[in-house]
């Protein structure tokens, strides 16, 4: 029986090594050797579930709002409604859904709403996704300034789910947000 054990005390030295496939969740990978991913760094100030790369912040869960709800008959599409009701009650709905799509990707498929968004009076160009990878189902929240193009959301959003792995490619040098290399026994 293979089990997944975080060892705190083994710390990887090489920022390059830490960075090839970053662990989003226990069950979620970005596998990002060779892309622009591969070089974003975790939010110092944040709760460890934050990548920021140029003018994008990639944060993401697998404890959403709705996510208890996951069954095996539930779509993603029907997921996302419970989630966007969800969100819409707590006072945070989008100011605009450009558009919304079900993609095939990888590990699966995501459910990807492309929207703007305010958050603390501060206007974002959204990329908000519903992917499943394996069992898995993580929610990704891309946010750009607002200034950006709807192409550019598009294309970045496309690129981080294509991605996405449920286990990483590269045990050897897999790291968590902290930084402790991942042992699988």
């Amino acid at each position: 029986m293979k089990a997944l054990a975080l060892t705190s005390c083994l710390a990887l030295s090489l920022p390059e090594m830490a960075q090839a496939c970053h662990q989003l969740s226990e069950n979620v990978w970005m596998c990002a050797h060779g892309t622009a991913w591969h070089t974003a760094e975790w939010d110092p100030y944040g709760d460890g579930a934050t990548l920021l790369l140029d003018d994008y912040a990639l944060s993401f869960t697998e404890d959403f709002p709705g996510a208890d709800i996951k069954d095996d008959l539930s779509t993603l599409q029907e997921q996302f409604v419970t989630y966007s009701e969800l969100v819409t009650a707590d006072g945070t709905p989008p100011i605009e859904v450009y558009t919304q799509e079900v993609l095939e990707i990888a590990t699966g498929q995501s459910f990807r709403s492309l929207q703007r968004d305010r958050y603390d009076d501060i206007e974002t160009v959204s990329a908000v996704m519903l992917a499943e990878v394996r069992d898995a189902r993580i929610m990704l929240y891309l946010d750009g300034p607002r200034t950006l193009d709807w192409a550019s959301i598009d294309d970045v959003s496309r690129d981080v789910l294509a991605l996405l792995r449920g286990e990483c490619a590269d045990k050897a040098s897999c790291a968590s947000p902290d930084r402790s290399l991942v042992v699988i026994e």
